[in-house]
């Protein structure tokens, strides 16, 4: 599956899962849960319904083969 719809936030990076228009009637909150989203992002008259893309730390193991024992 591929998805064109990944945007950044800052420094955060988002993978949008789906919109809706602002209203009174609208609860983000339990569109978030039903849809399995983290992240509720606002602008305009749009909600924003994304799941934040995770950027990982790591440090590279190296196995250095090199070394003999005797």
């Amino acid at each position: 599956m591929l998805y064109k719809n990944i945007f950044e936030f800052g420094e955060r990076m988002f993978l949008l899962y789906r919109t809706a228009k602002v209203t009174d009637k609208l609860d983000p909150n339990l569109l978030k849960k039903y849809w399995h989203c983290d992240t509720v992002l606002k602008k305009e008259e749009l909600y924003y319904f994304c799941n934040e893309i995770k950027t990982i730390n790591y440090e590279e193991i190296r196995n250095d083969s090199s070394t003999t024992t005797t």
